[in-house]
Parts: structure tokens; sequence; C-alpha cells
């Protein structure tokens, strides 16, 4: 009984240890195709609980918020672009990302983020738009 006793208060403390101090991020939620809005409250609550050098990039700050994803980055000011045209979808030709931010100090902040896609000829609208391919 006395083992149990003593082993009991070192796994707790071990699994206290292993146990993570910030939200996991692994992308944004479900693209929705009536407006193209991205969720970016759970990302903003992720990037106050850690210190690192993405958020001081903003190109790596948004392949963080997007999970990693590849593509094309473009920067415009406060704008970053990620554009993705090497798709293997018979609808899809292309899909891009818009992520609007704002710099504090040296941090960087997700403020919105929006999802568009453009079809492949006769599959639908031919700009980007959150519109669905057919």
């Amino acid at each position: 009984m006395l083992r149990l006793v003593t082993v009991i208060p070192v796994l707790l403390l071990a699994a206290c240890g292993t146990s993570p101090t910030h939200p996991d991020w692994s992308g944004p939620a479900e693209r929705r195709p009536s407006d193209g809005v991205l969720e970016v409250n759970a990302f903003q609550e992720h990037a106050d609980a850690v210190d690192e050098d993405w958020e001081r990039d903003p190109e790596a700050l948004a392949r963080e918020y997007l999970g990693g994803l590849e593509g094309e980055v473009s920067l415009d000011g406060t704008q970053v672009t990620l554009l993705r045209d090497d798709l293997q979808d018979d609808s899809v030709e292309a899909e891009r990302f818009v992520l609007e931010l704002e710099q504090n100090d040296e941090n960087w902040k997700l403020v919105s983020a929006r999802w568009e896609q453009r079809c492949h000829a006769g599959r639908g609208h031919q700009v980007f738009s959150p519109e669905l391919c057919i």
C-alpha cells in the first residue's frame, strides 16, 4: 500500500509535465461556401498562448494559420494571400486564402481570413468566389 501511495503522486506530476501549455492548432475550420469567411478567434487564442518565431513573420503566420498548406504567398501591406493552383480536382482550378493582419509591436496578429476558389472552364465561375464549383 505504501508503494502505491508513493507512485501515484509521481505519476500525476509526470502527467502534468507533459500536458500542453497552449491550445493545439491544426488549421482553420471547414470552409464556408456561403461567404468564404474563416474563423480566426481560436487561432488568436493559440497565438496569444505561445511565443513563436512565426508570430513575427507575416508569411510564416499565414502558413501556421493554414496548417502548413503549401502555395504561392504574396504580401501587400497587411494582407497575405496564399494561392494554390496545383489542385488535383476536376472542378476546382485554384483556391486562395486572403488574410488580413495587423502589427502589434514586433508581433503580427490575424484580424480576418477568407477563402475563395476558381472553377475549371465549364465547371462554374471563372473568378475567385466562395461559391461552389459543379
